[in-house]
């Protein structure tokens, strides 16, 4: 396939670690965090990467409540990719190493928690602000990456967590809907909890509710190519990544 061999290419090409603009000096966002390899300052300036492993040199976007520039948001932090996986359909892995409290954001659209129910939204859904409604990252498939994390098996770990950040009002608007009706986009904070390889994937825990719910199996994700990071003291269950094939477009 001519688009995995040249997704593999960009892969090879990417940086190998985060790391500092190339002239600091010159960098707009002049307050960093992680030793001058992130912007930390949200309401103003993008917090995304390049694929080079440089900070975004420019402003989040005013006409948005996330703290991402125009074309971040349209095309995703360059920290993360999406790559196929064989039971998840897809799953988000670092494109160069990733350290701990990297931070992001899960975002979508605003939704009343009924209009996900029974549909594609409601497998991803994350609960917004209190009476806010949830964060539904489907519609916005390219640029909002964290929906496609998956869930540690029994002999893996999450290395991603929420926090208590939010972004957006509590009844945020979508400012090009003349009817007032439809939400705007919001997204919740989410940081990296442990430091992340390149090619190794991000994951979240979901809650066992979200398996019982759906009568899935929680198995081993973790891939030759792509490995999930591992419990430091393995489970008891030695279950195989590919053991269940049945469950190929919900999350694993």
């Amino acid at each position: 396939d001519p688009r995995r061999a040249q997704s593999a290419e960009d892969a090879d090409a990417m940086a190998t670690a985060l790391q500092p603009p190339e002239d600091p000096a010159k960098h707009p966002c002049k307050k960093m965090r992680l030793g001058g390899r992130q912007n930390a300052l949200p309401e103003e300036f993008c917090i995304a990467s390049t694929k080079t492993g440089r900070p975004c040199s420019k402003r989040k976007d005013p006409d948005c409540a996330l703290p991402f520039c125009r074309g971040h948001r349209e095309k995703g932090d360059g920290a993360f990719r999406k790559v196929p996986h064989p039971l998840a359909g897809l799953c988000l892995v670092a494109n160069f190493d990733i350290p701990k409290g990297y931070k992001t954001v899960f975002w979508g659209t605003r939704k009343r928690w009924r209009d996900t129910e029974n549909k594609e939204g409601g497998d991803y859904a994350m609960s917004f602000r209190t009476n806010g409604g949830v964060i539904d990252p489907t519609t916005h498939k390219e640029g909002s990456q964290m929906q496609f994390m998956n869930n540690p098996g029994p002999n893996e770990r999450m290395n991603m967590r929420s926090t208590d950040r939010f972004f957006g009002a509590t009844h945020e608007k979508d400012p090009t809907d003349k009817t007032g009706k439809r939400g705007g986009l919001v997204g919740r904070e989410f940081v990296v909890m442990d430091d992340v390889r390149k090619n190794h994937q991000l994951l979240i825990w979901y809650g066992s509710q979200w398996f019982n719910a759906r009568g899935i199996p929680r198995i081993d994700v973790g891939l030759p190519k792509h490995p999930a990071t591992l419990k430091r003291v393995a489970s008891r269950e030695r279950l195989s990544p590919l053991a269940d094939t049945t469950n190929k477009k919900a999350k694993a």
